[in-house]
């Protein structure tokens, strides 16, 4: 297990009663490369390809965005440990037409509240009144457009903000794709 991701796991168990843990910025490229930055539910980290995973909606930017440019970035602080993690990631998306299993099992894991938004209509755009959005699908199964987006980490600058002087990090995939780790002044 590569170093930053102990870290990590520590980072998480630390801070589980703390409802902030759960969000992290994803900032990806829009089609003019203008960066767009948006706050993100973590859903879990599959240790299998080193991946943050999040749920979301292929009507969505981010969604388009990741299409056009897979390479994004991710940051995450942990107030409680005071440790900041940044990761250059590759990201993939999943429909049901490309993994029908993993998305079965996101879509049972959300809570009604969480599905409810992927029938609301289309992501950003214009509502018609500012009456209570409203669901009368069913919505036991995911709709087309749900989709799972799976965040491969590349890279890892780690920082930790405790003590004097602070600790910092960086850990990157080499060539033969094993784990290196360089410690950084801060």
């Amino acid at each position: 297990m590569p170093g930053w991701n102990q870290r990590l796991t520590k980072s998480l168990h630390q801070a589980k009663s703390q409802p902030e843990s759960r969000y992290f910025q994803l900032a990806t490229l829009t089609e003019d490369l203008v960066p767009a930055n948006r706050t993100v539910v973590f859903r879990y980290l599959d240790e299998t390809d080193h991946s943050l995973v999040v749920v979301s909606d292929t009507r969505s930017a981010k969604w388009s965005e990741l299409a056009l440019q897979p390479k994004a970035s991710v940051c995450w602080y942990f107030s409680k440990s005071r440790e900041q993690f940044r990761f250059v990631v590759h990201g993939e998306g999943y429909t049901r037409e490309t993994a029908p299993q993993l998305i079965d099992k996101q879509w049972s894991k959300l809570s009604d509240a969480g599905r409810k938004q992927y029938f609301w209509g289309l992501p950003g755009s214009a509502r018609q009144s500012n009456a209570p959005l409203r669901v009368t699908q069913d919505m036991s199964q995911a709709p087309p457009h749900f989709c799972v987006l799976k965040l491969i980490i590349k890279s890892v600058d780690y920082l930790s903000l405790q003590g004097n002087p602070q600790y910092r990090e960086k850990h990157w995939l080499d060539e033969a794709g094993q784990w290196v780790s360089q410690p950084l002044v801060p």
